[in-house]
């Protein structure tokens, strides 16, 4: 992996197997169940959501309206009509995609999120666009194809939808089938489109701290220091208590290993998911 990472994308041809991953049958089990929510899933094609209103509705829990709750027969109607079914946040419901996650997260230093995409043949649920995380795509069922774009004139790590990316300018063309697994670092445009049936596969996005995380920890284990001044200089000029805030920041920072500073932050990053 070290030979891809953050370098170029990688396609590893039946690489994991897909036993236990979350499945067609599954999903349509799901949504007659009815208690699926969003924005715990969404309908998109090409990029476009329909309203919230055109696939969900309204239940009865404990005597209140709740809205949002998926409309299976409004959902199926817009997958008849091409549009993708993304669901988010597997790791909080789905064990087998939890277990996966903590199985990459005890080897990478980054937070990882979960999403499943059931695209029905020959349709595409997002247009050309760029993730600001590493993604790492299995596919489940079905097969995709993929469109890279990863000449430097168009790689940027500031994620989004690229509408006027020409879509037949890629540089690299491919279809996933089952078991295969897909690498792709931050910032490459992509787009993705289902063939010889519904297409169903698992993304998960890692990310890296970024320099805010980093600072935000620094500060975190500084915390004790700083109320311990706060005592030792009440009564000081402002002056003076910058001076000996200074002061302490850079020993606290001397100290500092970078490696364990990355650790925290990661660790802080993953408990926002928690």
């Amino acid at each position: 992996m070290e030979v891809f990472w953050n370098k170029k994308h990688g396609l590893f041809k039946d690489a994991a197997p897909v036993t236990g991953m979350l499945d067609e049958k599954a999903i349509q089990e799901i949504l007659d169940v009815g208690l699926l929510r969003w924005p715990y899933f969404m309908l998109l094609k090409e990029g476009v959501q329909p309203a919230i209103s055109d696939f969900t509705r309204t239940r009865n829990v404990r005597g209140r309206g709740v809205s949002g709750f998926a409309d299976a027969r409004k959902v199926r109607r817009l997958l008849d009509g091409g549009a993708t079914m993304k669901l988010s946040q597997l790791e909080d419901w789905h064990l087998p995609t939890r277990s996966l996650m903590d199985e990459i997260e005890s080897r990478l230093p980054a937070e990882l999120k979960a999403y499943v995409f059931y695209t029905p043949c020959d349709n595409t649920g997002m247009l050309p666009h760029r993730d600001p995380s590493h993604v790492l795509a299995l596919q489940i069922a079905g097969a995709k194809e993929w469109r890279i774009y990863d000449t430097p004139d168009k790689v940027d790590s500031r994620g989004g939808l690229l509408p006027d990316l020409d879509a037949d300018s890629h540089s690299h063309s491919f279809v996933m089938e089952p078991g295969d697994v897909l690498y792709l670092p931050h910032g490459i445009p992509h787009v993705a489109t289902a063939r010889t049936g519904t297409s169903l596969h698992l993304t998960l996005t890692l990310t890296e701290p970024a320099p805010l995380d980093l600072v935000e920890s620094v500060m975190e284990g500084f915390g004790a220091e700083a109320d311990r001044l706060e005592a030792v200089t009440s009564g000081a000029s402002t002056e003076d208590k910058a001076e000996a805030m200074t002061r302490a920041l850079l020993d606290h920072l001397d100290r500092m290993d970078s490696d364990a500073l990355v650790d925290s932050a990661v660790a802080r990053m993953r408990n926002r998911r928690a």
